[in-house]
């Protein structure tokens, strides 16, 4: 289903995993506006945001994993 050219090495891998990171802070700072008082960093969007770096990596070492072993 998942094409591994894009996890071939562990720059690129760090690299995404940062990326969506930072992503699901900007959501949940976005968030934080809406609903709260005002945008600001909470430990909801810093263990979301872990959530997302971690989860990238899980799934690239699977698909590592799974590429190489054929």
């Amino acid at each position: 289903m998942f094409s591994g050219r894009a996890f071939r090495t562990w720059t690129h891998v760090v690299a995404g995993a940062c990326g969506i990171a930072a992503l699901f802070l900007g959501v949940m700072v976005m968030a934080e506006e809406v609903i709260g008082d005002r945008a600001r960093v909470t430990r909801a969007a810093l263990v979301m945001s872990a959530a997302a770096f971690l989860g990238y990596i899980g799934v690239a070492w699977l698909i590592r994993r799974d590429e190489a072993h054929p």
